[in-house]
């Protein structure tokens, strides 16, 4: 079996295995504990330093693969503009959470 297949098979498997959990899930209440905007906020910065941190390692590897034609630093600048276009929707967002009426 070709190795491309089983990762393949692999991921749908975790996406099916994903989608039936979140439908699970029942919407918070009073009684539950959820993440204020301050850690969400702190999860989403702490993501997004782990991004960073693998950044260089990905480029070099993406690189070297045989269908790439693009250099190191072609990578890595394409990567930090997502990873730029990440953190200004993601200020956006607590921007637009901040100014919106309590519910």
């Amino acid at each position: 079996m070709d190795k491309g297949l089983i990762v393949a098979i692999i991921a749908a498997v975790v996406a099916i295995v994903a989608f039936v959990y979140a439908r699970s899930l029942k919407p918070p209440t009073a009684e539950t504990s959820t993440l204020s905007m301050g850690q969400a906020l702190g999860a989403g910065i702490l993501g997004l330093g782990i991004l960073l941190l693998a950044m260089p390692w990905a480029a070099g590897e993406i690189s070297q693969l045989g269908f790439i034609t693009s250099s190191d630093f072609g990578i890595l600048s394409g990567a930090v503009y997502a990873i730029g276009i990440l953190a200004l929707l993601g200020g956006l967002a607590i921007v637009i959470a901040r100014n919106a009426p309590e519910a």
